[in-house]
């Protein structure tokens, strides 16, 4: 288990990986999902073919890999037997629980569902793990275009319930994410309600950072904002434009293709938000994606009525998409400070 620090004032991680195969998902829950639905199910079984493959030929080969950081802040660490910063810490990278009740995050990272990994997000998340003094998983999902939605969803499920497989509780686990993440913390949470949460249960809370708000954008922002946020407002028309690469690389953009982005799992302010749990939305003034962000929040908060000051939408004057990753910044410093006092409001 290679293991190594965020830095020496953050904490440690270590490169991890759930065996696919093995963490059992219960296809008949999938049942009614719609959008993605069949692919999912064929997602499934290709991983079980694998292991099967194996079986058949008589070949020790391990099945597919979902790899993952495990990232342990020093403070996170703090109060349980057997971690010494400056001695043996490898318990605070044991996957399992550290205690019967430990919270924990499970984290998507941002990049467009094309590009980025734990790695390119370590600093980002060791941020995350020390304002809210738990410990994360950041998982390494598929990318586009070589594996196109639901891919992602995919890994997420399996990371979710591998975590619950390990003895974590839902009502103990945090989604979370930025950007493309943040999207994918949604999409998760979607199907989790769908049937594969305990009846009577939720996740523990939702945080987004600039998420990626859907794959039908259609916010004024993307022209207003275009001169001051970095991302590229790229049309839907190109073929290689980050949602023609997600969903369907390759088809032809027809408006059958743009109706099926229209989809609540692909834009989740489509179709139904309710029954969501504590939720931080945090978002720039300058981002192109703002006004979609803003629609979201809206449709969250309409379908949520009872939620009141559990749903917290927060924007931060004249920054630009994932501001939070430039640490030494008042408002990234500003925002994790929120994060804090949100996860610390949670019961």
């Amino acid at each position: 288990m290679p293991t190594t620090e965020v830095n020496p004032d953050t904490g440690v991680y270590a490169a991890l990986n759930i065996e696919a195969s093995k963490v059992h998902i219960d296809r008949d829950k999938l049942a009614g999902f719609g959008l993605g639905e069949e692919a999912l199910h064929a997602l499934i079984e290709e991983d079980k073919q694998i292991i099967d493959h194996d079986v058949a030929s008589s070949r020790l080969l391990c099945g597919r890999l979902v790899p993952f950081e495990l990232v342990a802040s020093w403070n996170a660490c703090e109060g349980y037997e057997g971690i010494s910063r400056t001695g043996d810490y490898s318990k605070a990278l044991d996957p399992h629980p550290l205690s019967e009740n430990e919270k924990i995050i499970l984290y998507f990272h941002g990049g467009s569902y094309l590009l980025g990994g734990p790695y390119s997000h370590r600093e980002h998340i060791g941020e995350m793990c020390k304002a809210t003094k738990m410990r994360t998983f950041s998982i390494d999902y598929r990318l586009a275009p070589l594996n196109p939605f639901p891919a992602q969803l995919h890994d997420a499920l399996i990371s979710f319930n591998y975590m619950l497989d390990l003895g974590f509780k839902p009502s103990n686990i945090i989604l979370a994410g930025d950007s493309a993440g943040g999207h994918l913390s949604l999409d998760l949470f979607l199907l989790l309600r769908h049937g594969f949460l305990p009846k009577g249960t939720n996740v523990r809370g939702i945080i987004l950072l600039s998420p990626m708000p859907g794959l039908s954008l259609k916010g004024k922002s993307l022209q207003y904002n275009r001169d001051f946020d970095y991302l590229t407002p790229i049309p839907t028309e190109w073929p290689t434009s980050p949602i023609r690469l997600l969903y369907r690389p390759g088809q032809k953009y027809t408006p059958g293709y743009l109706s099926e982005l229209e989809s609540p799992i692909l834009t989740p302010a489509n179709g139904s938000m309710a029954d969501m749990p504590p939720t931080l939305i945090q978002c720039g003034t300058c981002e192109i994606l703002v006004d979609d962000v803003r629609r979201l929040r809206d449709k969250i908060k309409e379908d949520n009525p009872d939620m009141g000051d559990q749903i917290i939408y927060e924007e931060y004057p004249d920054m630009f998409h994932v501001f939070h990753r430039l640490l030494y910044r008042e408002e990234s410093k500003q925002a994790f400070e929120q994060i804090t006092a949100f996860v610390n409001s949670l019961k």
